[in-house]
């Protein structure tokens, strides 16, 4: 699967890691335990999306944070993140993006794509209110989440490639 990601700036992504880090502390599934995954929101994915050449839209410089998001993982499982709101330039972004780098999977077409940062993946349903307790419980949740760039993501080659 290859896919088109917003990064975070360096304050940002320290925020997310650390949201990553209350739930390896508390025992929780967290995408703190892989080690090499960076904070991000996927804009767009596909087996055979290209790295986009010539994007004419400016990248969003900001992403506001609509709270805690869900998504089916199999029976009993989430994936557990921070859903992102999609205002006029995301929205504008989004449809650029997807039209210079065709290929895109129907859940990241416009329309059907819930923009996230994700913190877990297949937590348990019967973890979720822990999950929920230690990441709001230090402080609450981030407002703003600030862009620090875009990358292309090839996870056949493993290899990222920063497009702006």
């Amino acid at each position: 699967m290859r896919s088109i990601e917003l990064v975070l700036d360096d304050t940002a992504d320290a925020v997310v890691r650390g949201l990553w880090q209350i739930l390896v502390d508390a025992e929780l599934p967290s995408l703190g335990h892989a080690g090499t995954n960076d904070p991000h929101v996927t804009v767009v994915a596909g087996e055979t999306l290209p790295v986009p050449e010539g994007l004419d839209v400016p990248l969003p410089t900001e992403l506001r944070v609509a709270g805690v998001l869900l998504f089916p993982a199999g029976p009993g499982r989430h994936v557990f993140g921070l859903g992102v709101v999609v205002d006029e330039p995301l929205a504008r972004f989004h449809r650029a993006l997807h039209e210079a780098a065709p290929g895109a999977v129907d859940s990241s077409s416009p329309g059907r794509w819930a923009p996230h940062v994700t913190l877990a993946r297949r937590i348990r349903d019967v973890d979720l209110p822990a999950g929920l307790r230690a990441v709001t419980a230090a402080a609450p949740l981030p407002e703003v989440l600030t862009v620090g760039g875009l990358r292309h993501w090839d996870g056949e080659a493993k290899v990222t490639t920063r497009i702006a």
